[in-house]
């Protein structure tokens, strides 16, 4: 009686194993327009592998694989099931078939149920839909959502200007969905223009702004000052950017805290690119136009100085011009100055304080003139005018200064003179503003005692072949080392975990729950992803698990990792919800990265 039972307990298990083995297909539509996306789900109840995808030639894949899996313990008995998802569009109409997709289970290879499409011109019908989704449909590929959600733009305060007139560009980001900017891929070229970044830039807040109706938030990126250096259309060519955009998950939730938040999220790294922006650039008008305008364009004031009212024949005087405003400053070249011709005269020395910041260019620019009347007398500097012209008023403006009255006295022998030719007189050495022969006098060495030849001559001689053996033995080293790119990643990942928890540490302080649960995540996600060299856009837990696992590290720390990245996702989209200890968190954290890093092979 007893073997009877057996044998019946053991034919029953064998039934249920048996008919435990499933593979179904199933769509979230079965009505659908051409190029309109939809899902498919392959289901395996049970365990499996060797999964092959049917050949689907009138499809096209839009997004996927999404992957989950299952599993659950009823009356003793383990329950398994997992499955694949993919967002499809189908590339023409009619009725299109996918065929049965296949899989290994328990040593035999068992197939799913083949699924019937039907294609048309127009919209789908959306009362057609069906399937294990619940008749659920998705409206448009993951793609596109973010292209309609996310997007940069280069803007500019004028597109139409004078030739030398400064303009602003901002790189801005708009944007619907969370997402963290990674970095530029490609900066724009500025072909006929004058370009000032700005230095040291404050980051700028975040602010709000309405398109055709819809509210994005806007972030300022970048920001720069360019000039046009000559006239016509000119085009500022596009900028483009990597960007992490975190959007919801097309699989199923994994746990109660994702259902309750309507479903589970991924990164996704998704490249953006701007438009290109055309500048009309018009020439500065003739009419009005001063003598000996130098292109100045702007808003600026004038002012000039002599050093001395009063000098002996053959001593040097300054005459100093200073500009300030804000504008082309840093183009504009050193104005004409008449002096008397019995003045001798050098190219002016220019000295430069500007400044680029997010209210423009701005600052001085001084011209300082060396002269040196030759003879006695009374001579007359004639009046100065520097003139600009100001976009705003479209006129030009001239700022005339007072004539300079310089009294030459007769100069003694020891003053300075300056002749080309003469043997006695050398050339002279500028310090401020006096003028000062060079030293005649020469120490020369001793008959036979030559440089050339000598034991400093060869040392020097063959230094160059010994310091570029040296840098060719370094750069080979330098090669090797960075050669592993994963190994530098690897070796960076704890600096930078590092660097994210002190930041942590200043919302711990101010009691910030909300940012010091980002960047705890922040930290954990940016190492693991770091050091075991897995892209952004692959990473999830269940990965970071298996890697893991695969890598020596025990359990529990896999398990104590993936539980505080559970809080920290939890706390980031439901702060009001968080309790706990701090100072708790910001520990295990440190712990488990320090953990990781000795176990981790």
């Amino acid at each position: 009686m007893k073997r009877v039972l057996y044998i019946l307990i053991y034919i029953l298990f064998l039934t249920n194993y048996l008919l435990a083995q499933k593979l179904v297909t199933t769509t979230s539509s079965s009505k659908v327009a051409v190029g309109e996306a939809f899902q498919i789900q392959f289901s395996l109840t049970g365990s499996g592998s060797n999964f092959k995808l049917p050949s689907m030639p009138d499809f096209e894949i839009f997004e996927g694989p999404y992957q989950s899996s299952s599993t659950s313990i009823t009356n003793g008995i383990v329950n398994q099931s997992s499955s694949l998802t993919y967002v499809l569009g189908a590339k023409r109409e009619g009725k299109l078939t996918i065929g049965p997709a296949s899989a290994v289970s328990g040593g035999k290879t068992i197939q799913s149920n083949p699924i019937t499409i039907e294609v048309t011109k127009g919209k789908a019908n959306a009362g057609s839909q069906g399937g294990s989704q619940g008749g659920q449909a998705v409206s448009k590929p993951t793609s596109k959502d973010i292209n309609e959600n996310v997007f940069v733009r280069a803007s500019v305060n004028k597109s139409k200007v004078y030739l030398g007139e400064v303009i602003d560009v901002t790189f801005k980001v708009y944007t619907r969905m969370e997402m963290q900017m990674r970095n530029f891929t490609k900066f724009p070229t500025y072909d006929g223009f004058f370009v000032q970044d700005i230095k040291n830039r404050n980051k700028t807040s975040q602010t709000n702004e309405t398109i055709n109706g819809t509210t994005y938030v806007v972030g300022e990126i970048y920001k720069t000052f360019v000039i046009p250096q000559h006239t016509g259309k000119l085009i500022i060519d596009p900028f483009e950017i990597e960007c992490i955009v975190r959007q919801k998950s097309t699989r199923k939730p994994r746990d109660i805290f994702e259902q309750i938040m309507g479903g589970g999220y991924e990164e996704v790294l998704y490249p953006l690119k701007s438009l290109p922006v055309s500048i009309d650039v018009q020439a500065l008008p003739e009419e009005g136009k001063p003598a000996g305008f130098s292109g100045a364009v702007g808003n600026y004031t004038y002012k000039a100085a002599l050093s001395k009212e009063k000098v002996k024949a053959n001593e040097a005087v300054n005459l100093t011009l200073t500009l300030s405003g804000k504008g082309n400053i840093k183009l504009i070249e050193p104005l004409k100055v008449n002096f008397p011709e019995d003045f001798e005269t050098y190219d002016p020395k220019t000295n430069e304080k500007i400044s680029v910041t997010e209210n423009g260019i701005n600052g001085s620019k001084t011209f300082d003139y060396l002269v040196i009347p030759r003879h006695e007398g009374a001579y007359t500097i004639e009046q100065l005018q520097f003139s600009y012209f100001d976009p705003s008023k479209k006129e030009y403006v001239s700022i005339p200064t007072p004539e300079f009255n310089l009294q030459v006295e007769k100069g003694d022998e020891t003053s300075a003179v300056v002749s080309v030719g003469t043997s006695a007189k050398e050339e002279l050495k500028v310090l401020g503003n006096d003028i000062r022969y060079i030293k005649t006098k020469t120490n020369l060495k001793d008959k036979g005692q030559y440089f050339f030849g000598s034991a400093c001559f060869f040392i020097l001689l063959i230094s160059p072949f010994i310091i570029f053996v040296f840098f060719l033995i370094l750069r080979k080293k330098q090669i090797e080392k960075n050669k592993d790119g994963i190994a530098v990643k690897s070796k960076r990942a704890t600096k930078m975990a590092k660097k994210r928890l002190s930041i942590a540490a200043k919302y711990l302080k101010s009691n910030n729950k909300e940012l010091f649960y980002i960047e705890i995540f922040k930290a954990l996600y940016g190492f693991v992803s770091d050091k075991l060299n897995i892209p952004a856009a692959d990473i999830n837990k269940e990965h970071i698990a298996e890697i893991l696992k695969n890598r020596s590290v025990s359990s529990s720390i896999i398990q104590q990792l993936i539980s505080t990245l559970d809080n920290c996702e939890y706390a980031r989209y439901a702060p009001g919800s968080v309790s706990g200890d701090l100072n708790s968190i910001y520990n295990i954290t440190v712990e488990l990265i320090t953990k990781i890093e000795d176990e981790i092979v």
